[in-house]
Formats: C-alpha cells, sequence, structure tokens
C-alpha cells in the first residue's frame, strides 16, 4: 500500500483547519468518521466539522505535521501521527500563542476506492500558553 497516503491526508487535514474549510474534511474523512479527544468526541463527520467551529475563537491556527508510523493491514492502516498545533487568540489586549503537541492514532481505510480517515483520536501530550513575542 502507498506509503504517502496517511502523510498527504494528515496535510490536507492541517490545511483544512487552518484555512477553516472545514467542509472539505469530507474529502479525507468517511460518514461515519469518529474521534475523540480531551473533553470533546464526535461520532459522525457532521458532528466533527461542527465541533470544528470552535477554532474559529483563534485568530489563527497552524498545524505542523510531524513524525507517523503505522501499517497498512490489507486496506486498512493504523498509526499515529505528531503534531504540534499552534493557537492564537488575544487575552487582556495580549496576544497569545497556545501550543499542543498533539499524538493523533488514525485508520484510514479504503473507503469506495478512496482513501478516508475513519478515525482520528487525539492525545494531547504537552500544551504551553505564552505571550507571543514580536
Amino acid at each position: 500500500m502507498d506509503s504517502d497516503i496517511p502523510r498527504l491526508l494528515a496535510a490536507k487535514y492541517a490545511q483544512f483547519a487552518d484555512d477553516r474549510t472545514f467542509s472539505r474534511m469530507a474529502e479525507i474523512m468517511s460518514d461515519d468518521f469518529t474521534q475523540t479527544g480531551p473533553g470533546f468526541g464526535s461520532n459522525s463527520l457532521q458532528e466533527f466539522i461542527d465541533n470544528l467551529e470552535l477554532l474559529k475563537d483563534y485568530s489563527a491556527t497552524f498545524h505542523l505535521v510531524g513524525n507517523q508510523v503505522g501499517e497498512w493491514h490489507n486496506e486498512i492502516y493504523t498509526g499515529e501521527t505528531w503534531s504540534v498545533a499552534a493557537h492564537i487568540y488575544e487575552r487582556d489586549g495580549v496576544t497569545r500563542k497556545l501550543d499542543m503537541g498533539i499524538r493523533y492514532q488514525d485508520v484510514i481505510e479504503n473507503v469506495e476506492g478512496r482513501f478516508r480517515y475513519t478515525s482520528r483520536n487525539l492525545n494531547v501530550v504537552w500544551t504551553q500558553d505564552l505571550p507571543c513575542q514580536g
């Protein structure tokens, strides 16, 4: 199986989140997509897209995709993607940046000839919230 598929899907996920083109997640996720994370979850693609609206509370986000490890078992990929997600916002007149170190637990399947996430659970490893410099 093509080892570039998980990398390309993770890059598109980051792009769609940062560009705020949330409806485009349908291009890379199955209709029954699920996700769990600290304090939230979604049981369908539409619920996930609705949850992404919280990103609009930030003036900008920047998801940097890092390491990936995983394996294909026939038409199903299970693996892990590391990411650092920066979230820019203002509090008390000060621009701040909330960074999160995230490890996604990914499941990708060939759905009707197209590769899609069926689940992408996230574990926040660390956070850092500081005033922005410059």
